[in-house]
């Protein structure tokens, strides 16, 4: 029980983190640059990942948390590749923006962040649900 009510306290902590870093990180959201909808994105992207991969089974308070991000981690630089990718595609589609390295730059920001905090969140559920 008590391991269940930590998990739950962590897990709405670390989605204040992620709502946070998603709406208010000044970042991320600075005038002209809106990175939200890119950070949900790669969000929604890190969850299917974190579904499909092997749960990280642990005895400790905090060992399905940490297991959970460190199993996600190898997944974050394929992410990154995807969220290139998208950049240039969205080059290809609409043009280089001004200064195309600070948006690339923003763009792995943004899904670095958003693969880590969707990590730490999804891994304290996973935490909850091992008693």
């Amino acid at each position: 029980m008590v391991k269940t009510a930590v998990s739950w306290v962590l897990v709405g902590m670390f989605a204040y983190l992620w709502w946070w870093t998603a709406y208010q990180w000044s970042y991320l959201n600075s005038p002209g640059n809106v990175w939200t909808a890119g950070f949900v994105l790669f969000s929604l992207i890190s969850l299917v990942v974190l579904t499909r991969n092997a749960r990280a089974a642990g005895s400790g308070m905090f060992d399905g948390l940490v297991g959970t991000v460190r199993v996600f981690l190898p997944s974050l630089p394929w992410i990154v590749l995807a969220a290139v990718v998208l950049r240039l595609v969205r080059w290809v589609h609409t043009g280089i923006s001004a200064d195309p390295i600070d948006h690339l730059t923003h763009s792995v920001v943004a899904v670095l962040v958003a693969g880590i905090t969707t990590a730490l969140w999804y891994g304290a559920i996973v935490n909850a649900k091992q008693d």
